[in-house]
């Protein structure tokens, strides 16, 4: 059970007619040791939640706890009823008890592992400040723009691509619902957020609220909006592990099924990193393994027969140049497994596969700088055939900046251009950039979380701008631009309308690449 869950149902009269509460319908039966001892705590002792302190659970309430399955959400309304606002700060207290059922409320079959506790939450900012020194000079100016890169070229004959990553995590697959709980999405892990200082713009939730994009209906609003803002492909992450897949769903039953799906191309990025649980963690390096990234040979050409057969085929598959583009995450972590010559020798076979089937000659992309570093100049040599910068704001992942540090979006867009710049340079073949929206990913780290903060829609437009004379002045390769991303609502990288920006940013994407 999850707190937000008891935000969500304000009355009984949204809950299903079964399960609405009455005086003369309420069932304990189902109530739980450990919510039972959190309310009596706070109806005896409200000043204990008024000072902030926490409620500590004994050890045989936790132990009975553990050995049931998560409470009903009108059970827990019920109880939540019993503490008033005047009694108590009810958002401190659901707080409290979520982080009481997080820590508590392991799924099953995670429970042969340590998973990493939740990150430390508490209401008392004070300490922070909303806008720390050096944010207002940082601001991504139309000066400094012209400063990072020579924008007095003409662009009336230049045709951009423009790709944005899509990630699907955000309805339910077999696999995630085995591990937590039936018809768990990372929705949940949004809904968990909240602020970690004031004037922190997060959460920010979806402006058409949480639907299911595994269904042709929400995929047809989400091509539409795409196709309509100047989104020319989707780049899909894709998840494989030696046969088992997750997230599929929104691909092969949402986009696939849509019937206005010819408006706009997709492509997948095998996401080959293994799979944690950040669902919360305290740092990526605390996060459990829920699934292990593990190849070979023979996986990697039953992944190429399994994209022949249900992608590469289809009309809308995305191309350059005639070629269907198969992204790799992360390079570094399939030489785990494979030597450089072994790597090289799989990447001709799968070639040899695609076109066997009619399809043309492969595509190979490596996506992410973090996952090829240390082989910029080896890629043509090893059978890709372009390279891109996925996300270059992923500071949580860097190394180089301490948990819970901030950075203002105009310095993060300035590196991301030197970036694309030294990037370009030390790789063997044609180099994509890619304009990240921003960058915090405090819904899954909370306090430990790298955040970029004070962006904004004209900072976007900006560095999209900036992609444009960037591409426009690399003659090597066709005009290709990333966007990061579609939907990573946990990261804060969204191009979708939010409860914040609206359509804003999107609005900057028409203005830049339709205008």
């Amino acid at each position: 059970m999850h707190p937000t869950r008891i935000s969500e149902a304000r009355s009984d009269q949204h809950l299903p007619a079964h399960s609405q509460i009455s005086d003369h319908s309420v069932k304990l039966g189902d109530a739980k040791p450990a919510l039972l001892f959190a309310v009596t705590v706070a109806i005896r002792n409200p000043a204990q939640l008024r000072d902030n302190k926490s409620i500590e659970v004994p050890f045989r309430t936790q132990k009975a706890l553990l050995q049931k399955k998560r409470l009903h959400n009108q059970v827990l309304d019920f109880y939540v009823t019993l503490v008033t606002e005047s009694q108590m700060k009810r958002r401190h207290f659901l707080s409290t008890l979520g982080s009481t059922f997080g820590a508590f409320g392991t799924p099953y079959s995670l429970r042969g592992q340590t998973p990493p506790s939740s990150p430390a939450r508490t209401d008392n900012y004070a300490d922070v400040l909303a806008v720390e020194p050096g944010d207002a000079d940082a601001y991504f100016t139309e000066e400094k723009l012209k400063a990072a890169i020579d924008i007095d070229m003409s662009l009336d004959n230049n045709k951009f691509e423009v790709v944005a990553y899509n990630y699907p995590g955000w309805h339910s697959t077999p696999f995630m619902n085995k591990a937590f709980e039936n018809g768990w999405t990372e929705f949940e892990v949004l809904r968990n957020s909240k602020p970690l200082y004031p004037g922190h713009l997060f959460p920010k939730y979806p402006l058409w609220g949480y639907f299911n994009e595994a269904q042709a209906e929400g995929s047809e609003h989400e091509i539409e909006t795409a196709s309509e803002f100047g989104i020319d492909v989707w780049m899909i992450d894709w998840y494989w592990f030696n046969g088992t897949m997750l997230f599929h769903e929104q691909l092969e039953n949402g986009f696939l099924k849509a019937r206005n799906r010819s408006r706009l191309k997709f492509a997948i990025m095998w996401a080959d990193d293994d799979w944690t649980n950040l669902f919360p963690a305290r740092s990526p390096s605390d996060a459990a393994i829920l699934l292990k990234q593990q190849t070979d040979k023979g996986d990697m050409l039953r992944l190429t027969d399994y994209c022949i057969e249900h992608y590469f085929h289809q009309p809308n598959y995305w191309r350059i140049e005639g070629r269907p583009v198969f992204g790799i995450f992360n390079l570094n972590l399939l030489l785990r497994y494979l030597a450089a010559d072994q790597l090289k020798q799989v990447f001709e076979t799968m070639r040899e596969r695609v076109a066997r089937a009619g399809l043309g000659d492969l595509h190979l992309q490596a996506s992410h700088q973090g996952g090829y570093a240390g082989h910029e100049g080896k890629l043509k040599t090893l059978g890709f055939d372009s390279a891109t910068y996925y996300h270059t704001f992923g500071y949580t992942y860097s190394g180089n900046y301490p948990p819970g540090s901030r950075t203002p979006y105009g310095q993060a867009a300035l590196e991301t251009i030197r970036l694309w710049k030294e990037t370009a340079a030390k790789v063997s073949v044609p180099f994509f950039p890619d304009c990240p929206v921003g960058w915090d990913d405090s819904a899954r780290y909370g306090r430990n979380a790298v955040m970029v903060t004070q962006r904004s829609p004209d900072q976007y437009q900006r560095l999209l701008r900036a992609a444009q004379y960037f591409s426009a002045g690399n003659s090597n390769g066709p005009k290709i631009i990333f966007l990061s991303s579609w939907n990573e609502w946990t990261e804060d990288h969204v191009l979708l309308p939010d409860t914040v920006f609206g359509y804003s940013y999107l609005d900057a994407v028409r203005r830049t690449f339709r205008s």
